[in-house]
């Protein structure tokens, strides 16, 4: 995605100043911290899944359009395009499905976004990116219909209303979930024509030397730091995007005879990175891009060890709103601080790698005694942070406990009614067992002769009889209540125990 644009944005980076002179946008001193003897902590592939077809090969489409790129989905998967009209008309992206199946497929979509359509490429990227964090991949369905065999549809109806100006960059995403194999088409083509009519007669474009498009497995990705990072022992560094313990998709080109192709950059795949720590001391999180520019949007999320819920998700937008263009162009000491944090802190990191930027990039961990250089200074206040951590701590188990006292209350509140049920469901019992020794002495007496004295005793026992199902359906609803609130005290027992054991 990004060699062969160099040529393009060079104008652009000219007037930005950004070709002949670098202008430093850190937020830290990286030579200052030692950021040469920082700690590489790799992070370890946990899952891919879903399928991906990245559409960004040709990026520049001219002078004619077409088919932009094709494959089969199956299931779940995630369509990404990224093109620049190259052409003088406007045109409009089209996404067409045409199901290969001999039976009837549903099509769910879940995820419509699209970017700006802008000659300013990482205006574009950045765009999509934080969409796809402000409105994340839910398994709510924005809508859904049936595909006849062998017919064809049309998905994300909106870009048939979005033309794409010359020279403009145009990208975005579509999740979906399909029955059975769909053969996908991503086209560019003049506003005016019907998009599924088109499909079946517009040419296929020949991919360009970047070779980044293709079907690939593996739109949603997790990956996860096996070692705690120790805010006491200095600073550390986990790469992303580096083709190594995090590699590149690969995948084929059904365009080009099923030819091999690799998304150089991981495009169009959402991360989630999660980071350990342990220790006491503080630190910080850094974004630091190693490969060239970037400008996209990144979600932080911090659990603290004691914690049984999720911690607060905050987004960082790197680029546009933050005062610059882009971070990282022709140098790897720019960074931006995205967040401080506690050692004993779980981070998790969520991101899709923005248009138009580049990778790998790194985020650093950076203990508070090296980001700050007033650090010595303020220890005292440091002291009383953790006094204050532990203090929280302390009111979470204490919080805990008194759940626990409360549930075991309420247990043994419902234990006592169930015992009165019990009791009085004997009571039904030896009355009943009265009323029938009456009733067959009222009837032996009477030597087979009704009377009203056998009368009144079978009405004795029938009414003895009502009374012991009553107690008996209210026996077992104190029984069942009782099972319900050992079951509750129970997990609060575990958990208290569990966060006891983690402070």
């Amino acid at each position: 995605m990004f060699f062969k644009k160099l040529y393009k944005l060079a104008s652009i980076f000219t007037a930005l100043g950004l070709v002949s002179a670098h202008a430093s946008n850190t937020d830290i001193d990286l030579q200052k911290v030692g950021y040469y003897g920082f700690t590489a902590m790799p992070a370890t592939l946990i899952s891919q899944k879903d399928t991906l077809l990245l559409s960004d090969s040709p990026e520049y489409v001219g002078p004619v359009g077409g088919v932009l790129s094709a494959g089969t989905m199956n299931g779940k998967g995630r369509v990404y395009f990224y093109h620049v009209n190259e052409m003088a008309d406007p045109h409009k992206i089209a996404i067409v499905l045409e199901n290969t199946s001999d039976e009837p497929n549903t099509i769910t979509v879940y995820r419509e976004l699209k970017s700006v359509s802008t000659s300013d490429y990482f205006v574009a990227g950045r765009d999509l990116s934080r969409k796809d964090l402000e409105q994340p991949l839910t398994d709510k369905p924005l809508y859904s219909f049936t595909m006849e065999p062998h017919s064809r549809h049309i998905v994300f109806d909106d870009l048939e209303e979005t033309p794409v100006l010359k020279d403009e960059l145009f990208t975005g995403i579509v999740d979906l979930n399909t029955t059975a194999p769909v053969f996908t088409r991503v086209m560019m083509i003049p506003m005016g024509l019907n998009s599924v009519e088109a499909s079946h007669w517009v040419k296929n474009l020949p991919i360009d030397h970047v070779r980044l498009r293709g079907t690939f497995t593996g739109a949603e990705r997790v990956m996860a730091v096996p070692q705690e990072y120790n805010s006491m022992l200095g600073g550390a560094y986990v790469e992303i995007g580096n083709d190594r313990e995090d590699p590149f998709v690969e995948g084929v080109d059904e365009l080009d005879q099923n030819a091999y192709v690799k998304d150089v950059g991981n495009y169009g795949i959402s991360y989630t990175l999660t980071i350990p720590t342990a220790g006491a001391d503080p630190f910080r999180l850094y974004l630091n891009p190693m490969g060239g520019a970037y400008s996209g949007s990144f979600t932080v999320k911090s659990q603290r060890r004691w914690q049984q819920d999720p911690g607060e998700s905050v987004t960082y937008h790197v680029g546009g709103e933050d005062g610059i263009r882009v971070l990282g162009h022709n140098t790897i000491m720019d960074n931006r601080h995205i967040g401080s944090y506690n050692g004993g802190d779980t981070l998790t990191i969520n991101f899709m790698p923005a248009g138009a930027s580049n990778l790998p990039i790194r985020f650093l961990l950076i203990p508070e005694a090296l980001a700050n250089p007033q650090y010595t200074e303020k220890l005292k206040m440091t002291e009383a942070g953790r006094k204050v951590l532990a203090k929280e701590a302390k009111k979470e188990l204490e919080k805990k406990a008194k759940a626990v006292a409360a549930t075991e209350k309420i247990a043994l509140s419902r234990e006592k009614t169930r015992d009165k049920a019990s009791a009085a469901l004997e009571e039904a019992k030896v009355a009943l067992e009265k009323a029938n020794a009456d009733y067959r002495a009222a009837a032996a007496k009477a030597n087979g002769k009704g009377s009203d004295e056998v009368s009144s005793a079978a009405r004795k026992v029938e009414k003895a009889r009502l009374l012991v199902e009553k107690r008996t359906r209210e026996y077992d609803g104190a029984q069942q209540q009782v099972m319900e609130a050992r079951h509750a005290w129970d997990r609060e027992v575990v958990a208290y125990k569990e966060l006891e054991k983690q402070l």
